[in-house]
């Protein structure tokens, strides 16, 4: 079966002699959960960040990456949006400056949720809530309420992936999503994103430099 997503030879130069990824050949099958290993600095969330086309103003992305027998390297810029959130969610490595500090949670749960999916306001708030309480957020109605400095720094992160899983993405790439959180919580996010790639049936790309983390949930690893 042709694997969900394929990589062949993907480079991304900053600038002349400065590529912090080079000739990089992936592939994740449907349902697999691939670990990419390597040190702070290896290029590791750059890789991550080019398969959304989210790279720096001149920068050139060279390869092919195949998505669903797509090559979406190649897809202009007006196509992406229709992507990015839909069919390839991320969840990022620090929580608080993934999200918007001047909105309320609920609110941020709901936005891929009407732009995306077209839900009126009021289906989307209710959607967000049951989201929240898919990820494990005691008292959703009222925490959909808060703002992300009123969460503590695992709820946070519990509301980043409530966003990347609300329009249910195929793939999901999860930036070290345990690196700034503290090793109980640390626990409790590696079970959650173990039961929601389970239960939704998830191919994922863990990005991280725990190797207790990859051992936990990684079928392979790069």
């Amino acid at each position: 079966m042709e694997p969900l997503l394929r990589i062949e030879g993907l480079s991304v130069m900053l600038a002349p002699g400065l590529s912090p990824v080079r000739g990089v050949d992936l592939s994740i099958a449907r349902g697999e959960c691939l670990g990419l290993v390597g040190e702070s600095g290896s290029g590791k969330s750059m890789l991550a960040l080019s398969l959304l086309r989210l790279l720096p103003r001149g920068a050139q992305l060279g390869g092919r990456v195949f998505f669903d027998g797509r090559d979406i390297a190649a897809l202009p810029a007006e196509a992406l949006p229709a992507l990015r959130g839909r069919r390839i969610a991320m969840v990022f490595q620090e929580p608080m400056a993934a999200l918007n500090p001047l909105m309320r949670v609920g609110m941020q749960v709901a936005e891929p949720l009407r732009h995306h999916l077209g839900l009126s306001a009021r289906a989307a708030a209710r959607r967000a809530e049951e989201l929240l309480a898919q990820v494990g957020i005691p008292d959703p109605a009222r925490r959909a309420a808060s703002w992300p400095h009123e969460l503590s720094g695992g709820m946070r992160q519990r509301v980043t992936i409530a966003i990347a899983l609300a329009c249910g993405p195929d793939l999901l790439i999860a930036d070290e999503p345990t690196t700034a959180l503290d090793a109980t919580i640390q626990a409790q996010i590696v079970s959650l994103l173990r039961r929601l790639r389970r239960e939704l049936g998830l191919s994922m790309l863990l990005i991280t430099h725990d190797l207790g983390v990859v051992a936990g949930m990684a079928d392979r690893v790069a």
